[in-house]
């Protein structure tokens, strides 16, 4: 634990290791059923999908969006034109 003193209080805040903090997250998710695995996967792609819906840079991501799906459109397209029949 981390400790940091309140000066006013003289007492210690106390905050777990982040280390240990992923590690049980990530044991948590473990053991989860393959099922529910992407059921927690698809709550927290929906999660910042509505983030993004109610940033007020909703606007410059959706266009970073588009500028980076339209690079990867341009680079599979000229990976089937050298490589493709």
């Amino acid at each position: 634990m981390n400790d940091i003193i309140v000066e006013e209080t003289g007492l210690p805040l106390r905050f777990p290791d982040p280390r240990k903090e992923m590690r049980a997250r990530a044991e948590e998710f473990r053991r989860l059923t393959p099922d529910d695995r992407w059921r927690e996967i698809v709550a927290l792609m929906a999660l910042g999908l509505n983030m993004v819906r109610n940033s007020p840079q909703r606007a410059a991501i959706e266009a970073r969006w588009a500028a980076e799906e339209s690079e990867w459109q341009q680079l599979q397209k000229k990976l089937f034109a050298e490589h493709g029949q």
